[in-house]
């Protein structure tokens, strides 16, 4: 699978650590936490040894002391929802004295001195002007939240009435698309009704928030986005600004576990989970994501499928004119990992199904629960921005002669204290160079982080390293901690 093997490197002993091929999962956490619980756990350390005592770094195998090989499988996928499908609901009975919120929700985001841009892949892949008019109509709705609960436990918004039938099938894809393009619109249910008066359409949605609950909610929402966005520094790329905002994501949320099986928390699907709360499933993560990068200027699209046969969301993002796969949600794990940050169709494929468009199902497929589509599919050719491709050091060769080039690229990561070391196998031969670099003789991860933690004037805990492969993109996630 792309994400490889998972590897302990405990003291340096490069030769003795054992692979435990992963596989893929729309649970992050299964990366890194299921197969090796944790990076700085006891059972991942010789009882005799603690921060304070670990042994300095060595490239030499007889300084090293063998560790136990790590070893784990992938706990068992607990079936429920990570991406919410529209159900329809019984048509109700009155929806009287709405009230539009009196918070200013359709705020402009500033931050760094970026353009915004406003996501609109939903809008654009909606094919009549009905279906366009009805978007429009959606927009004012779902400003109109009454105070009280009435269907199903949910808040009725604005009724809708539209001259025209439109079928289902282009009520639920309409409705797709409005809230696709709008995930600062977090209250709104995954839920419908709608039925005919004469030749108009009429469409009920539903709040999972009563007004005066929406109006502390955004209020909460809109300090957390500006706080972000008011923290991008100015003047950075596309890349710069992606890369911001994707830490600004994984290092402040968590997965959701319990969200899957559990419909109450209906907050781990949108973003205000990701951002307020601070724990999601992949379409908080997602949807949080499409925000973050419209305020800062980037093109954003959500797109669904599954991964490890299980439904999943993630981005297709637009970066110096290329459109790239970013799945913030696998890459989010205990030790962060970059294994699905800007990738193309064809390492996308190794590990996700995407889902077909919406144009090409029929209106039966359309309404079914258990389908899922996409409104807009950009085409992802480009590997140029991938996160290895950009940011890891690149590894030329084992000799010597290579050590300074490497040495001095990640000697900044270190004293950083960044948690994960990123590298690019820039040899042409990754298998070998990687096995070179980690687990046989020279063993240079040792002596790269020797000379690169004594430039920069840190500590590495020797006994506390591990990594991650991805062969696909020909690199390795080196995770490290400092004492």
């Amino acid at each position: 699978m792309k994400h490889g093997l998972i590897k302990s490197i405990l003291s340096a002993v490069l030769a003795a650590a054992l692979a435990v091929q992963m596989s893929g999962c729309a649970d992050p956490d299964a990366l890194v936490r299921e197969a090796f619980p944790s990076l700085s756990s006891s059972a991942a350390v010789s009882a005799d040894s603690s921060a304070s005592s670990a042994a300095p770094l060595s490239s030499t195998a007889e300084s090293a002391v063998v560790s136990r090989a790590v070893s784990g499988s992938k706990r068992q996928r607990v079936a429920g929802a990570e991406v919410r499908t529209p159900r329809k609901i019984e048509q109700p009975t009155d929806t009287q004295n709405l009230k539009r919120l009196t918070v200013t929700e359709r705020k402009a985001f500033a931050g760094g001195g970026y353009t915004a841009v406003t996501p609109d892949g939903g809008y654009r892949a909606l094919s009549s002007d009905t279906q366009r008019a009805l978007y429009s109509l959606i927009g004012n709705s779902v400003y109109q939240v009454a105070n009280g609960k009435s269907v199903d436990g949910y808040v009725p918004t604005g009724r809708i009435s539209m001259a025209g039938r439109l079928t289902e099938a282009q009520i639920r894809v309409t409705t797709t698309a409005y809230l696709d393009d709008h995930p600062q619109v977090f209250w709104i249910a995954n839920a419908y009704s709608y039925g005919y008066q004469g030749n108009n359409t009429i469409l009920q949605l539903y709040s999972v928030l009563t007004q005066s609950e929406c109006n502390a909610a955004i209020a909460a929402f809109n300090g957390k986005v500006q706080s972000i966005l008011q923290a991008m520094p100015a003047g950075l790329s596309e890349f710069g600004r992606e890369e911001y905002l994707f830490h600004a994501i994984a290092d402040h949320c968590t997965y959701d576990d319990a969200a899957v099986t559990d419909p109450g928390r209906w907050q781990s699907f949108t973003a205000y989970g990701a951002l307020v709360d601070g724990t999601a499933v992949c379409e908080g993560y997602s949807r949080a994501m499409l925000l973050l990068a419209g305020n800062a200027g980037l093109q954003s699209v959500l797109i669904r499928g599954t991964g490890d046969g299980v439904a999943h969301m993630w981005n297709g993002i637009r970066i110096d004119g290329n459109w790239y796969h970013l799945d913030i949600t696998w890459c989010d794990s205990t030790a962060l990992i970059y294994n699905y940050f800007n990738v193309d169709d064809q390492i996308l494929r190794l590990t996700h199904v995407i889902a077909p468009a919406a144009s090409s199902l029929t209106d039966a497929q359309i309404c079914s629960s258990s389908t899922l589509y996409n409104l807009t599919l950009p085409a992802c050719t480009s590997m140029q921005a991938n996160y290895f491709a950009v940011r890891g050091v690149a590894v030329r060769t084992l000799d010597a002669s290579g050590d300074e080039a490497v040495v001095t690229a990640l000697a900044p990561m270190l004293a950083a204290k960044k948690p994960t070391l990123t590298f690019r196998i820039a040899s042409g031969n990754y298998d070998s160079t990687v096995a070179g670099l980690l687990t046989v003789s020279p063993y240079k991860l040792a002596t790269y982080l020797k000379k690169a933690s004594s430039r920069a004037g840190v500590r590495i805990n020797s006994q506390n390293i591990s990594y991650v492969t991805d062969k696909a993109d020909s690199g390795v996630n080196v995770f490290v901690s400092y004492l």
